[in-house]
């Protein structure tokens, strides 16, 4: 069995970058629930397997998120709960000694029916981290493929402030080139900073209005923009037809987040 934890990315002066959903969406799935000794763990089984298969039709459609979120959630909670039930049996098979009665040791009935359950729940979690493996691999090679055919391109000097500017996108399956506003803060997550990006949509224009180049058109837009004076502006580059909020715009943001960041220091 293997075991993963999602890791955001981290640089070398030490921040810790991370790509927040504006709207925090809850799972489909009530892990508490299905993981509470003495639940029904066949019917633990089969919800646990309806889940992951929505979750695998909608990454099977190329619509990665918010399905890798929450498988993401999934792997690293089970992970959790393994962890802390493997130690709370170690230390009931270390603390619970039992009594001997006529020369037998005779263990406690109470301590013999929680060291059972136990069983059962870290069984039922293996099984659990072993099914989505296989679902956050499908994801994570189809991330990787998305990730490495867009590219995220200043059309600009770059010795300027860039938490804030603008970036221009293709939608490609309907054709509509999208202008947002994005813009970078810095907040604080267990004792570590960590950057949130925000996009703001502006404009949609339809391909068949643009006669110039991409490059063209966000120095037209910026000549009469008013948001921002000598903004950073990036252009992004793909050929992708993906489904654009749902797996396209999330790895964007991932991507500006990278090129922001890669080319010196934040601000």
């Amino acid at each position: 069995m293997r075991i993963l934890y999602h890791n955001y990315q981290s640089i070398p002066n030490g921040l810790t970058f991370a790509l927040l959903i504006e709207k925090i969406m809850m799972m489909n799935l009530d892990i508490s629930k299905i993981t509470s000794c003495g639940s029904d763990w066949e019917t633990n089984r089969y919800t646990f397997l309806q889940t992951i298969k929505s979750w695998q039709n909608d990454i099977r459609k190329n619509r990665l998120f918010p399905a890798l979120d929450f498988a993401w959630q999934l792997q690293n909670r089970f992970n959790d709960i393994l962890s802390e039930n493997i130690e709370s049996k170690y230390w009931l098979e270390k603390e619970v000694k039992g009594t001997f009665i006529d020369d037998r040791l005779v263990i406690l009935e109470k301590a013999h029916q929680i060291s059972f359950q136990l069983d059962r729940l870290i069984d039922f979690v293996k099984w659990g981290l072993n099914e989505n493996i296989d679902l956050l691999d499908e994801a994570e090679i189809i991330k990787q493929f998305v990730y490495e055919n867009i590219q995220i391109v200043p059309c600009c000097n770059t010795d300027k402030y860039r938490g804030k500017g603008y970036i221009l996108v293709p939608d490609n399956k309907i054709s509509v080139y999208k202008i947002y506003l994005y813009e970078l803060s810095i907040n604080w997550s267990v004792d570590e900073p960590v950057e949130y990006l925000d996009l703001e949509l502006l404009r949609s224009i339809p391909f068949s209005m643009v006669k110039n180049s991409a490059n063209s058109l966000m120095r037209e837009f910026i000549k009469h923009a008013q948001n921002l004076y000598d903004p950073m502006v990036y252009i992004c580059e793909t050929e992708l037809d993906f489904p654009f909020n749902q797996t396209l715009l999330p790895i964007i943001k991932a991507k500006l987040l990278d090129s922001v960041n890669g080319i010196t220091p934040y601000i």
